[in-house]
């Protein structure tokens, strides 16, 4: 019989919470970097949907910050993913404040 924990995509050690986290970091990243090119590009002048991806991305990476310290408190994992994913969030974060600060 085939186990199954040699077909999962992630080890059992890894906290879901962090993983979440990960993504939706990742996910945020992508639209930060859309929308900054695209601004770039056109010289400013863009549709309202960039405007509503950086929203997005920046709830996604306070969401992504949320989940990254429920999984820091998780049993299951190492803490150098668990602050890792932390710490891409909160950068991503800065960046977005960075980006309205500037856009006001």
């Amino acid at each position: 019989m085939i186990s199954r924990r040699r077909f999962s995509a992630v080890s059992e050690r890894t906290a879901t919470d962090t993983i979440i986290s990960y993504i939706l970091g990742s996910l945020s990243l992508v639209f930060l970097i859309l929308s900054v090119v695209k601004s770039i590009a056109s010289k400013g002048n863009v549709a309202a949907i960039y405007g509503v991806l950086m929203l997005s991305g920046a709830l996604m990476s306070i969401t992504g910050i949320v989940f990254g310290v429920t999984g820091y408190y998780n049993d299951r994992g190492g803490m150098y993913g668990k602050k890792m994913a932390i710490r891409m969030n909160v950068v991503l974060v800065i960046l977005f404040a960075i980006f309205l600060i500037k856009g006001l």
